[in-house]
């Protein structure tokens, strides 16, 4: 990869990681109500919980990839505008 390509691809990157940050964020407000109504009311509540297992692997994913980018723009000497 050339450095403009490392620029995209970091571009994609910061893209990715902001949506699985977003909905990993969103799941939180709804995950503490579902925990207090089924700690308090009704405890099959408690299966209303998101784990976001899948979301959280993408974005672990996601950030290695970032980082390996990140690497690759540093030892190619790609300007750090891009990333």
């Amino acid at each position: 990869m050339d450095c403009p390509e490392l620029q995209q691809a970091a571009t994609q990157s910061r893209v990715d990681i902001d949506r699985f940050e977003q909905a990993i964020a969103s799941n939180r407000g709804r995950n503490q109500a579902a925990m207090y109504f089924g700690g308090v009311i009704f405890p099959p509540a408690y299966l209303a919980v998101r784990t976001d297992e899948d979301a959280k692997k993408a974005l672990d994913e996601l950030q290695s990839r970032r980082d390996r980018i990140d690497r690759l723009s540093k030892a190619k000497r790609c300007p750090a505008g891009g990333n």
